[in-house]
């Protein structure tokens, strides 16, 4: 069987959710999980990086630390604690079995768990550096570069540099033309045997070689999604029995 991801056991879902993965991924430490979550290929990610509510494209790096899709809690509100809208966070206490709570989307407003829909969304090439915090609702464009320590709190366009609280565009990563190549070629819709051989340290001679190559025939690397299945639990330890002469 073809190994899908590496790093499986660090895995950990909450409550119901379910991982897919276009293979191969890899996990270098602890990785949570508190929603369905999504992850293209050749994706790669440091310790403790938490996923609330967010779905990823392919040759990502993301940096130890960081948050995806992050919810936020009321500001404008009575107070900022979660009893107000989600009865299962304290109703499991008979102090609080009882109450009724405020439903955040009510009336069509925009929620303040999310800045914008019910996902973050990762492009494809991205680098998260260390403790990056991605806000609900954000799109971070393919090709950019999030500064370590950065809370990402609106869209960042493709190919962009930003960093900061919150994160700003600093620069963008490569020039107009380029950008516009390198999102037109779509170049991480194929795999690095596919890409081998290509000048990666030149990304403009790059694009040409590769636009010859699909020109010649070249399809994409299509490995389609996988579920990656919970670990059943362990079973229990049998009982040894010592039997003693009468």
């Amino acid at each position: 069987m073809v190994e899908h991801i590496r790093g499986a056991q660090h895995v950990q879902r909450v409550g119901r959710s379910r991982l897919f993965v276009e293979p191969p991924v890899r996990f270098l430490g602890p990785f949570v999980i508190r929603a369905d979550t999504r992850i293209g290929a050749f994706t790669e990610f440091g310790r403790e990086v938490e996923v609330q509510a967010a779905t990823l494209g392919r040759y990502c790096e993301i940096g130890p630390g960081s948050l995806l899709g992050a919810t936020g809690h009321p500001t404008s509100w009575l107070s900022v604690s979660a009893f107000q809208y989600k009865k299962a966070t304290w109703g499991w206490h008979p102090s609080a079995d009882s109450t009724e709570v405020v439903d955040p989307a009510a009336g069509g407003r925009q929620s303040f768990r999310s800045v914008g829909g019910d996902l973050s969304v990762i492009g494809n090439d991205v680098w998260l550096g260390a403790n990056v915090v991605v806000l609900r609702g954000v799109t971070i464009g393919h090709g950019s570069i999030i500064a370590a320590n950065a809370v990402v709190t609106h869209d960042i366009p493709p190919y962009s540099i930003a960093a900061g609280l919150p994160a700003k565009v600093i620069r963008s990563r490569v020039d107009d033309d380029l950008r516009a190549e390198l999102l037109d070629l779509q170049w991480w819709q194929h795999s690095p045997n596919q890409l081998s051989g290509i000048p990666y340290d030149d990304p403009a001679a790059a694009v040409a070689q590769l636009r010859t190559r699909i020109a010649g025939g070249l399809e994409s690397y299509d490995p389609g999604f996988v579920e990656i299945p919970k670990p059943a639990d362990p079973a229990p330890p049998r009982r040894r029995f010592r039997f003693f002469p009468r």
